[in-house]
């Protein structure tokens, strides 16, 4: 046998020589764009990565009511971040995604039934009432408090709060209650659901 041959063989036998290994799950999907607008990068990465890596449309962009398959390794890992951005800046995260159970992710569905969210209503399901309201954009970094200026949301009660600009229809939110206890939300979709509960 020749050493070239001997080589290749023990590469194979390597732990991690290939990408899909017999019986392992495959994260593999395909993005369908429900949006108006085109989607011009998307970035799908292992969960809890602060780095979002490469654009996997490769700069060529995915038109409105298209849709494209991603191969993706099958390493044993099924649970990714994906962001999409959209070709008027806004964005859409989808964290934690199971892409091994989901063959199927549409993005853009809230924005093509009528654009971003202006306002939600929070309800208030606790035992004490809310003293003060954080919200961002998805993906931001800093939060836009309201203090309630109209007072405290009594228990049971309900109250419109409005959101900052920023086109989108994805927020983070964050309650404290009076007695210092606090409460997130995170990607609530306030276009598909403007009602939001918290106790």
């Amino acid at each position: 046998m020749s050493v070239l041959r001997v080589a290749c063989l023990l590469a194979a036998l390597a732990p991690g020589a290939a990408l899909a290994q017999p019986g392992q799950p495959n994260p593999s999907f395909a993005l369908e764009n429900r949006a108006g607008v085109a989607i011009r990068e998307f970035f799908a990465t292992p969960a809890g990565r602060t780095n979002w890596g490469r654009d996997r449309l490769d700069g060529k962009g995915l038109a409105a009511g298209a849709k494209v398959n991603f191969r993706l390794p099958a390493d044993g890992n099924c649970i990714y971040d994906l962001r999409v951005v959209f070709a008027d800046g806004r964005t859409e995260d989808r964290r934690g995604q199971n892409t091994c159970q989901i063959k199927d992710v549409a993005v853009g569905e809230a924005a093509a039934a009528g654009g971003a969210a202006k306002s939600f209503r929070l309800v208030n399901h606790g035992t004490a009432p809310v003293v003060e309201i954080s919200v961002r954009p998805r993906g931001a970094d800093k939060w836009a408090p309201d203090h309630l200026p109209a007072g405290p949301i009594r228990p049971g009660a309900q109250r419109a709060i409005n959101l900052p600009p920023g086109g989108q229809c994805v927020y983070d939110l964050r309650v404290a209650f009076e007695g210092g206890k606090t409460r997130e939300k995170l990607a609530a979709d306030l276009c598909k659901t403007p009602d939001q509960a918290v106790q």
